[in-house]
């Protein structure tokens, strides 16, 4: 058996996985608008704001918000910590956007904050964009609430890739989040195949108004529409993932929220606790800033050479990302994973480190 540690996909749970199996039905019938204002309703007890439902990744969540909510022209502010923030950037570029980025002085070190409230006060920017957890680092930036208020006295939309956070760390509320994006693969524990926009009456005001429309498939007003007018979605969509995912969230709810938030911060501490006296260095250095759903550590070996032995041993790591790919290796805390699972990994990766060293 592989225990798969990747940060998304994750391990689902058994209940989850026989909703899935599941007889289809119309997209157009009562019987999926029940589905629907059910998965909605459980998606609002997570991140208590209005959730439109997508089919597609995580990106199709992040570009529909930022295509949706940014008009050409319009010029954005982004806190971009890696790889993921960078996609962000790119994202609004193409959307024609202006950006302006500000980036942190090293990898895996938080940006400076009063950098960007010197940005947000020169009052340039009308959007402020970020991602909580950079997945590609394990790094979550904590500051959101921060600059998020001080965004909003400056009259700023805030938009927030929570991707890789929401369901396992600590959300601000949405009086300082308009938008934020998620998927249904990380830490909600659903299958790969749908996602999320959570979108406040600010946001929502703006999507009414937006003057240069997005590609149908990213229109979320038009989402947002038939959820409300019609509680249904625009175009067929992956309606045995929703029967998934209804059942994953219900899991979450029984589980407790705040519970199942501590539950991924327990796993990651565990991580920071025991592999660095192994001989692995955390990437984030400040405990502050290290996500809870992840955790991601320098290797004194080729991380895939590490990635390659771990999966010899049962156990499906992550590479880094961009020029960190084989100096990284990344630990998902997601998933219906027993915790033992984690105590046992720890001593794999200890066991590769000390044979290599007697080899």
């Amino acid at each position: 058996m592989v225990y798969t540690l990747t940060p998304g996909p994750v391990p689902l749970h058994e209940d989850t996985l026989k909703a899935m199996s599941k007889q289809i039905i119309s997209h157009r019938s009562e019987s999926f608008r029940v589905l629907l204002a059910s998965v909605r309703s459980r998606l609002q007890e997570i991140y208590d704001s209005t959730p439109l439902v997508l089919t597609g990744s995580g990106t199709l969540a992040v570009e529909s918000m930022a295509w949706s909510l940014v008009e050409p022209g319009e010029k954005v502010l982004v806190v971009s910590h890696g790889e993921f923030g960078e996609r962000l950037s790119s994202t609004l570029q193409r959307r024609g956007a202006i950006v302006k980025e500000v980036t942190p002085a090293t990898p895996g070190s938080p940006v400076r904050i009063e950098e960007v409230e010197e940005e947000i006060e020169k009052g340039n920017h009308t959007v402020l964009a970020t991602v909580f957890t950079e997945t590609s680092l394990g790094l979550s930036f904590r500051d959101v609430e921060r600059i998020g208020e001080k965004a909003k006295e400056r009259g700023m939309l805030v938009i927030v890739d929570a991707v890789s956070a929401l369901g396992g760390e600590n959300i601000p509320p949405p009086d300082v989040i308009d938008a934020l994006a998620t998927a249904s693969q990380k830490a909600l524990a659903g299958p790969p195949g749908l996602s999320f926009v959570f979108v406040n009456e600010e946001a929502k005001k703006k999507l009414a108004s937006l003057k240069t429309k997005p590609p149908s498939y990213l229109d979320l007003y038009k989402v947002l529409r038939y959820h409300e007018e019609r509680r249904e979605t625009p175009y067929t969509p992956a309606i045995n993932l929703l029967y998934a995912m209804n059942i994953a969230l219900e899991l979450i709810i029984e589980y407790g929220v705040d519970e199942w938030v501590e539950r991924h911060c327990k796993r990651a501490q565990l991580l920071h606790d025991r592999l660095p006296a192994q001989g692995y260095k955390p990437v984030v250095q400040e405990e502050r800033y290290r996500a809870c759903t992840l955790a991601a550590f320098y290797t004194p070996l080729s991380s895939s050479k590490i990635v390659e032995k771990a999966l010899a041993h049962g156990y499906h790591i992550a590479r880094g990302m961009g020029e960190l790919r084989d100096r990284v290796i990344r630990v998902s805390t997601m998933g219906w994973l027993n915790d033992s699972i984690y105590l046992e990994l720890v001593d794999v990766l200890a066991s590769i480190l000390n044979h290599n060293n007697q080899s």
